[in-house]
């Protein structure tokens, strides 16, 4: 970096640094500097052009000229404007230290380029994947969107449908109803009739049973002579065995009703259920 800077600075016309001691280095320059200053010098008066800086410089020579006696400015009176270089004393540390001064500001402003740089790039994927989950989501809206106005129409499709069938229900519901009444009356007239009749048959069987049993307590009871004393318990025998065979017949007349009851109860539920499918299929042709 720092021969690249005595280069620049050669290349733009820069003279040559010199030492204390008159020796020119060879690696250091300075750059020049031409102001345009004019002087007016009157009657009698001589002007002097001195710099604060002791610059120490070797004035430049050519070829066949002798240039190495000092030239006093103040000798020269100037009456026109000229031209005059000023060249302040640089040093070669002097130099070292601003292109290391400018060397280091250079590097902390790359550093700063770097992680700015490294800072915006991740700020700059940061937003490519968030603009790609956001179409992505924006697609899926859409889908969704799509979904929920099919799936509407669907619902109201399914409601009209199922308000025509309420419609057509309705009316089909009263009729079947009124038939049903109608039948199920007429049929449980029939059954309570024939219930009623088989009642009234075994209460007269049981009725004529009480009368044979008090027709054979009497039948006993006038047997008074004292010489049948030997038949008595057979007679009881037969007695005992007429009460239980009553009993038994009674018992299989109660199973035997039971189970009536239960087939009539059985063929009225059918009979009820195959009615009222033929009123629902008469209905509907």
């Amino acid at each position: 970096m720092v021969w690249v800077c005595l280069w620049w600075l050669h290349s733009l016309g820069g003279q040559p640094v010199y030492f204390t001691d008159g020796t020119e280095s060879s690696d250091c320059y300075y750059a020049t500097t031409s102001t345009t200053t004019t002087t007016t010098v009157t009657t009698n008066t001589t002007t002097t052009i001195t710099s604060g800086f002791n610059l120490n410089l070797r004035p430049l020579t050519s070829p066949g000229i002798n240039n190495t006696d000092p030239v006093s400015v103040s000798s020269v009176p100037l009456t026109s404007t000229v031209n005059s270089i000023v060249t302040p004393v640089m040093t070669y540390g002097q130099l070292d230290g601003l292109i290391n001064k400018w060397s280091l500001e250079l590097e902390d402003q790359e550093k700063y380029f770097l992680r700015q740089a490294t800072q915006v790039n991740a700020w700059d994927c940061t937003l490519m994947e968030n603009a790609e989950e956001i179409s992505i989501l924006h697609g899926e809206v859409e889908k969704v969107k799509l979904d929920q106005k099919r799936l509407e129409q669907e619902l109201d499709f399914i409601l009209s449908q199922q308000r025509e069938l309420e419609d057509l229900l309705t009316p089909l519901e009263k009729t079947v109803k009124d038939q049903s009444e109608s039948v199920y009356l007429q049929h449980e007239d029939k059954e309570y009739e024939r219930i009623y009749k088989l009642a009234e048959t075994m209460d007269a069987q049981l009725k004529r049973m009480s009368q044979d049993l008090k027709d054979i307590t009497g039948h006993l009871n006038t047997f008074e002579n004292p010489a049948a004393t030997t038949d008595r318990l057979q007679q009881i025998c037969k007695i005992l065995n007429a009460h239980l065979d009553s009993l038994q017949w009674i018992n299989q007349n109660s199973g035997m009703m039971q189970k009536k009851v239960e087939e009539i109860t059985k063929i009225f539920e059918d009979f009820q259920s195959k009615e009222q499918e033929r009123n629902v299929k008469i209905t509907f042709d």
